[in-house]
């Protein structure tokens, strides 16, 4: 016997056969999604960015065949953003004035087309709107050195009204990580979750003038690899220094004490919060389907 071509018909009838299987799967999520939300009561947290980051690293490493990685990461985002507002209200703030990146964009696509974005022309005013309860999450410019006054000494206290930042976006580029498109960061009163490739950042307060490299190397003996050290003179005599680190930084960090312990001319550290590493061009570059 020849092995017969299937038709045309064939072939659209087995499309909606799948059509008709993924449509009954998200409805069988939007049932265990809800109750979730019911099992973890009033007031929970319901977002969960280490999760989310280490699910979608699993699907975009198994992904086969022509199907972009980064649009299979822009369906997942969808899904998870409207199940995240079915367990409880979420709203997000954003950064976006008149002139300047599309900080906007940048959210719609990480948090979905559903989700409520309010827009405000200062950085102040979204880390109000998060520290106020008017957003669950808030989005940010990049820390760059070259920038104005920033926003991040913002963070440099303690209090459970002071935002942290849990997320680096875009987290797995349209464009694959190849192009200049807008970075920012999430900040919310949520905490950050450990996604098992994470860089944290810290706020450094000085009591005297401390070059970067010798403040690598106070931050390298508390057990630090640092990657990237800013510093802004708030006052005459007050200069803070936010530093990226490699890894995971949790609030009560014993690197943090040993720093404080051993480093004299360190006033004052506080854990800003962490993120899971974006997505490379790598991780998102296409992937053949291997052969059977």
């Amino acid at each position: 016997m020849t092995n017969q071509t299937p038709s045309l018909d064939d072939l659209r009838r087995q499309i909606d056969e799948i059509d008709d299987s993924i449509h009954d799967l998200l409805m069988r999520r939007t049932e265990l999604a809800r109750e979730i939300g019911v099992a973890k009561g009033q007031g929970a947290v319901f977002m969960r960015p280490g999760r989310e980051a280490r699910v979608l690293r699993r699907l975009v490493a198994r992904h086969e065949g022509a199907f972009p990685k980064p649009v299979i990461a822009r369906i997942w985002r969808e899904i998870v953003s409207v199940f995240t507002r079915l367990q409880g209200p979420f709203a997000a703030a954003v950064f976006s004035p008149q002139e300047g990146p599309d900080l906007y964009g940048l959210t719609r696509d990480h948090f979905g087309s559903l989700t409520p974005i309010t827009r405000f022309e200062s950085e102040m005013g979204v880390l109000r709107a998060v520290s106020g309860g008017k957003a669950n999450i808030g989005v940010l410019p990049l820390p760059e050195a070259d920038r104005g006054t920033p926003w991040w000494p913002k963070l440099a206290r303690h209090g459970k009204v002071t935002p942290k930042v849990i997320a680096r976006l875009p987290f797995a580029p349209l464009d694959g990580g190849r192009g200049d498109a807008p970075q920012g960061v999430v900040i919310s009163l949520a905490e950050a979750e450990e996604s098992g490739d994470d860089h944290g950042y810290m706020i450094v307060e000085l009591d005297e003038a401390v070059s970067r490299g010798a403040l690598k190397t106070m931050l390298s003996a508390a057990g630090f690899q640092v990657c990237d050290i800013q510093a802004w003179v708030d006052s005459p005599d007050r200069t803070l220094h936010l530093v990226e680190v490699e890894g995971f930084l949790a609030a009560d960090d014993d690197r943090i004490e040993t720093l404080l312990a051993e480093a004299e001319s360190v006033k004052h550290a506080w854990s800003v919060g962490s993120f899971a590493v974006p997505l490379s061009a790598d991780d998102l570059a296409a992937t053949p389907r291997a052969a059977s």
